[in-house]
């Protein structure tokens, strides 16, 4: 979100656990422990509006800046919704699984509310590995079905902010089996993507400014997640990649590249499917060290 929050005008400050993480290399930070009421709510007296971009923050801890009337995204008891409704239909998750999608999903404290197209997820070993929108094989009743229950589940946990569902499609039906309150890995394809991305679309929510129009820019959005491979540099390879397809958006993540670790992300758009597709894979591959061309 630091990207966004500069172009708008934004001053973003981030409660960081080291000062190796990603954002706090490039954003003004203050290092604590995001268990520790105490230290976050110093950390919050500082701003005007606190919101959270991952999942691991206890709820306690909010409940305890609500209690402060410090104004924060999400709040508790949309968090304490958000188990409710994943639980729909938690019986049919595993069975007969014909693709998993996320809905994204926008809105405002006074309601207004927006989703993006349908982004398949492509897993590999539990770990989605690359995402395409819009997602392929669905019915436009079923695309209709997925985005009006995203932004139902949205209203009914009063979501300020972005929030992913992610669905199972098994046959006909459409099965939520996990809400992620926050921008999502399967919405890192809207920042070359669509008009208004995710990150950017967060910020407009939580400062109740108008929301940003979430349309794709091109016919199809692919995007490959890359991770520690047998190649430690991970600047070199743009020589190749940039050369060979100047239509790739890389976008680094500053961590420690080991294998297994997610350190960056690659994003392309156009008109051939399988052509963006293939060019992701390639570009994946050859920063990881699988392929050497």
């Amino acid at each position: 979100m630091v990207a966004p929050a500069i172009a708008l005008g934004v001053t973003l400050k981030l409660f960081a656990e080291d000062k190796n993480d990603s954002a706090a290399q490039i954003c003004d930070h203050v290092i604590g422990d995001f268990h520790n009421l105490k230290e976050v709510l110093e950390f919050a007296r500082l701003c005007d509006v606190i919101t959270v971009e991952h999942g691991l923050v206890p709820p306690s801890v909010i409940k305890g800046l609500e209690a402060a009337e410090i104004r924060v995204y999400p709040r508790s008891s949309s968090i304490e919704l958000v188990q409710d409704e994943t639980d729909l239909n938690k019986e049919l998750q595993s069975i007969d699984v014909k693709s998993e999608i996320v809905m994204l999903v926008a809105r405002s404290p006074h309601g207004q509310a927006s989703t993006w197209a349908a982004t398949e997820l492509i897993k590999k070993n539990g770990e989605c590995i690359r995402t395409i929108t819009p997602a392929r094989n669905l019915t436009s009743e079923q695309l209709e079905l997925a985005s009006a229950r995203a932004l139902m589940s949205a209203e009914r946990v009063g979501l300020v902010g972005v929030m992913a569902v992610e669905m199972s499609i098994r046959g006909e039906t459409i099965c939520i089996h996990h809400i992620a309150m926050h921008p999502h890995n399967g919405g890192l394809w809207t920042i070359d993507g669509s008009v208004t991305s995710q990150c950017e679309q967060h910020l407009r929510a939580i400062l109740d400014l108008p929301l940003g129009d979430p349309g794709m820019t091109s016919p199809f959005a692919v995007m490959g997640n890359v991770f520690g491979g047998e190649k430690s540099d991970m600047f070199r390879p743009y020589l190749h990649l940039m050369a060979r397809n100047p239509e790739l958006k890389i976008h680094q993540y500053r961590t420690d590249v080991h294998p297994g670790s997610h350190v960056a992300h690659i994003s392309a758009v156009g008109e051939n499917l399988k052509h963006v597709e293939d060019l992701i894979v390639h570009a994946c591959d050859y920063m990881t060290g699988t392929i050497d061309e």
